[in-house]
C-alpha cells in the first residue's frame, strides 16, 4: 500500500497543503491565507480532513514546515510575521484535528533545504544551504550528506542575520536583518518610500523592473545585495559553496538573479578563499516546501 502524508508549509502569507506520497510525488494542493482570514483554522480544519478521507488506508501522518522560530521541544512555533502566533502549539493542534500523533515539524527553509538535496537542486552534493526567500527569509542546512538541524531547529536563520546594526527596524525588533532589506514585502516598501506606485506586490514591482523603473530596479538590487552578504556570512563560516534558492522571489527570473549573483560574487571575493558561490534556484518551486514538510514522516517510515 501507498504510504501518504498530509503536508502543511506554513508561511507568513498563505499555508499551503497537499498530499505527498513515498514517490516524492504530490497531489491535491491548495492555499488558505494566513493574514486577515478569521476563518483560517476553519479551513485548514476542513482541508485537512479532506485529505485524510483522499489518503485512507495509507495515511502515515502530518508533516509540517513552518516559517521560524520553533520550539521543537514543545511542538510550537513563533512565527515573525504572524504576531498573533508565539509559541503557537501547532502540532498539538494538528494532532486535534487529524486525531493522529504522527505529526512532526520542520522549520520551512529546512524543509526546502531537505527535499532540495534529496531530489531537486542539490542532489550530488554533500554541503548545501537551501534558502526560502517570501515574505520572511529563511534557511536550511545539509553538512556531509545529512540534514543539520541544530539544537533548537533553527538553524541557519539567516532572515534575521544582522548585516546593519543602524538599519531599519525589523519585524524580530532587531534593526538592519537582512529581511528588513532582502523580502519581497521590504523590497516592495522600499520601492515605495522612494516614489515607485506602480502596484503592492513584489510581482508587480519585479514587472516594474523588466520595464526598466529606475526605483525598482534600485529596490531589487538593494535586497539582492543584503541577501548576498547574508549569504557570504553563512557559507563563508561554513566554508561551503552550494546555496539553492526557492520562494516566491525567487522565482521572479534574471531580473532577480542577475544582481544575485553579481553582489555574491562581489562580497565572494573579500573573503579571500572563496573562489564562486554555486548559487541554484530550487528544482521543485512551490512543492519543495510540501515534499520537505512530509519527509520528516517518511523518513521515519522508510
Amino acid at each position: 500500500m501507498t504510504q501518504k502524508v498530509i503536508a502543511l508549509d506554513i508561511g507568513g502569507t498563505k499555508t499551503a497543503l497537499g498530499i505527498v506520497d513515498e514517490k516524492y510525488e504530490v497531489s491535491h494542493t491548495s492555499e488558505v491565507a494566513v493574514h486577515g482570514n478569521p476563518d483560517f483554522w476553519n479551513e485548514i480544519a476542513e482541508t485537512v480532513k479532506s485529505l485524510r478521507e483522499i489518503a485512507g488506508d495509507g495515511f502515515a501522518g502530518v508533516g509540517i514546515g513552518s516559517a521560524g522560530p520553533l520550539h521543537l521541544q514543545e511542538g510550537a512555533i513563533s512565527p515573525v510575521n504572524i504576531p498573533s502566533w508565539r509559541k503557537f502549539p501547532i502540532v498539538s493542534k494538528i494532532q486535534e484535528i487529524t486525531g493522529t500523533n504522527e505529526v512532526t515539524l520542520h522549520g520551512d527553509a529546512m524543509a526546502l533545504a531537505h527535499a532540495e538535496f534529496l531530489i531537486g537542486a542539490g542532489r550530488g552534493t554533500s554541503n548545501m544551504l537551501g534558502i526560502v526567500v517570501s515574505t520572511g527569509i529563511g534557511g536550511g542546512l545539509v553538512l556531509n550528506g545529512k540534514l543539520f538541524t541544530g539544537e533548537s531547529g533553527n538553524v541557519c536563520y539567516i532572515g534575521h542575520h544582522t548585516i546593519n546594526f543602524a538599519g531599519p527596524e525589523c519585524a524580530c525588533g532587531k534593526r538592519g536583518c537582512v529581511e528588513s532589506y532582502a523580502s519581497g514585502p521590504r523590497m516592495v516598501a522600499n520601492a515605495q518610500a522612494h516614489g515607485w506606485n506602480a502596484g503592492t506586490s513584489f510581482i508587480d514591482l519585479a514587472e516594474s523592473a523588466r520595464h526598466g523603473d529606475a526605483i525598482a530596479l534600485q529596490a531589487i538590487d538593494e535586497g539582492a545585495q543584503a541577501l548576498a552578504i547574508g549569504i557570504v556570512n553563512i557559507i563563508g563560516s561554513l566554508d561551503i559553496r552550494t546555496v539553492v534558492i526557492g520562494g516566491g522571489v525567487a522565482q521572479a527570473g534574471p531580473i532577480y538573479w542577475d544582481r544575485l549573483r553579481e553582489h555574491c560574487a562581489i562580497a565572494a571575493r573579500t573573503t579571500g578563499f572563496i573562489d564562486s558561490v554555486d548559487l541554484r534556484p530550487a528544482q521543485l518551486e512551490r512543492n519543495s516546501g510540501l515534499i520537505g514538510a512530509a519527509l520528516g514522516i517518511l523518513d521515519k517510515i522508510s
